[in-house]
């Protein structure tokens, strides 16, 4: 039968399908737009629309197939290759989400967003030369050069030279600015001017860059996610924690679990380090980076309560390593999971994996928190923006952390920053001999070399060779960091411990 007599068929399924769509009935257009397929199997229409829907129900593989189908049927068609750049970003393949954005920006190079997608997906490469010059691209452009010297100079503080820092000294202090972009302008100035030596500038940046996330957040629309309210919810977090996986919850759980040796778990405060032993274990053949994933504790959500009446563990375990499969994980024995949070899942790990690796990360603590809030973190961290509340998050980890030492004593291998920077070569090679069993690979000495994704704030920092720069950086800004101090109680160094606050309920 001839395209034209099909036409008006598909037309009417499109319509319909679309006005679905808009109304948010998501089933019902992907079984129009299904049937469309059906009649006219090389209209890309509705398998574009096919597409779009897989990413909002989240099923990013059947997404990325239905691009590649539009893409082979029309290569030129600049949004599918943008919607594949972030499926394949969003399946941790790096390298194939930097492919899609290169064709989109040559089909269409007047989108900045294609642009700053590219230096996004460079930079978690490491092809940071080529990132930073998307960045000085972009930024001879004035509707976004702002954006672009806040990204060029979290990246590369040295590239930013005079001009670009007095713009991002306007941004940063101009009161009818936007105020995300004011806030990133903070952030990156700080960093430029500690790079050129100047603390007590850049201190203030940073102040301000805080002060101003910290309001944002507290003046979100959504009362839970206020950071007052994170931060009593994060302490009832800990406390469940504390007071449900007791020794004798383990030792009564602990009977049907996978056997499985192949996650290796990295947990920890933000910023404590943990970005560098992912990058020297996944310098191993047989280890695969994997980043942060929120599939753990969706699976717990949903699971835990029918794990610990039945004892049956294995399922849950077994539906994680699935999770892992779908999201990129294959050809390596062994994964690793960054997701730091999971400090608290550690009694479900246990039972999940009785024989998986569980690494602390652990930093000196004025260090890790002063790290902290020198970051603008992308997502989330609600409580990271203010010192005192650092202080409290840090103190809240270590608790938890006690805790499972008393409940499961050595099955958490610590694995202190400043040993590793320290003694490079017999830490990294304890680390990959000893503690993860594995048959010695030089390369793990170069992990500043190796190839892949590291998606967190610490991209650039493992590019290098191993830097003692950043131990005792608190010291430089002692005078300002009071409440930190406060807060940090017990874990402040003896020396310039402040007295303690009264205790405040949450």
């Amino acid at each position: 039968m001839s395209h034209s007599t099909h036409q008006p068929d598909v037309v009417a399924l499109l319509d319909a399908a679309a006005a679905n769509y808009t109304q948010g009935r998501l089933q019902e257009a992907a079984d129009l737009y299904q049937r469309a397929t059906v009649i006219a199997p090389r209209d890309l229409r509705p398998i574009y629309s096919l597409a779009l829907i897989d990413i909002r129900l989240d099923k990013l593989q059947s997404a990325q197939q239905r691009l590649k189908t539009v893409i082979a049927l029309d290569p030129s068609h600049y949004p599918a290759h943008q919607n594949l750049g972030a499926v394949c970003q969003n399946l941790n393949r790096w390298q194939e989400a930097a492919d899609a954005y290169e064709r989109a920006r040559f089909l269409n190079p007047a989108a900045p967003e294609t642009h700053f997608s590219l230096a996004r997906a460079l930079a978690v490469l490491g092809r940071l030369s080529e990132a930073s010059a998307c960045y000085r691209a972009l930024s001879v452009e004035p509707s976004v050069r702002l954006r672009a010297l806040t990204r060029l100079g979290a990246l590369e503080p040295a590239a930013i030279d005079e001009a670009a820092l007095s713009d991002l000294t306007r941004g940063a202090q101009h009161p009818d600015a936007p105020m995300p972009a004011r806030i990133e302008a903070c952030f990156a100035l700080a960093q430029v001017l500690e790079q050129r030596g100047a603390d007590e500038a850049a201190f203030e940046a940073l102040t301000t860059g805080n002060r101003l996330k910290h309001a944002s957040l507290a003046a979100d629309a959504d009362p839970a996610a206020q950071p007052d309210a994170v931060e009593r919810a994060h302490e009832r977090s800990a406390q469940f924690v504390i007071d449900h996986f007791d020794a004798a919850m383990v030792a009564r759980s602990s009977r049907r679990a996978s056997t499985s040796r192949a996650p290796i778990f990295i947990v920890g405060m933000p910023r404590s380090g943990s970005s560098l032993i992912e990058q020297i274990l996944s310098s191993h053949s047989q280890v695969r980076s994997m980043g942060e994933s929120d599939k753990l504790s969706r699976l717990l959500d949903l699971g835990l309560d029918k794990a610990e009446r039945s004892g049956n563990w294995r399922t849950l375990a077994d539906d994680y390593l699935d999770s892992m499969r779908k999201h990129g994980w294959k050809d390596a024995a062994h994964f690793v999971d960054k997701t730091l949070e999971n400090h608290l899942r550690i009694g479900a790990i246990h039972l999940m994996f009785p024989h998986a690796l569980i690494l602390d990360s652990v930093r000196d603590p004025m260090d890790t928190c002063l790290s902290c809030y020198r970051q603008l973190f992308t997502q989330g961290n609600e409580t990271l923006y203010d010192l005192g509340q650092i202080g409290r998050a840090y103190v809240r980890y270590r608790r938890v952390m006690e805790h499972w030492e008393r409940v499961l004593p050595g099955r958490v291998v610590r694995l202190e920053h400043e040993n590793l920077v320290a003694n490079p070569e017999t830490q990294i090679h304890w680390l990959i001999t000893q503690v993860c069993k594995l048959k010695w690979e030089p390369a793990c000495l170069r992990f500043h070399e190796t190839a892949g994704a590291v998606r967190t704030a610490s991209a650039a920092q493992v590019r290098q060779p191993m830097f003692k720069t950043s131990i005792g950086r608190w010291a430089r800004f002692a005078k300002e960091l009071g409440p930190l101090l406060q807060a940090l109680g017990p874990y402040a160094p003896g020396e310039v411990r402040a007295p303690p606050l009264p205790v405040t309920p949450l």
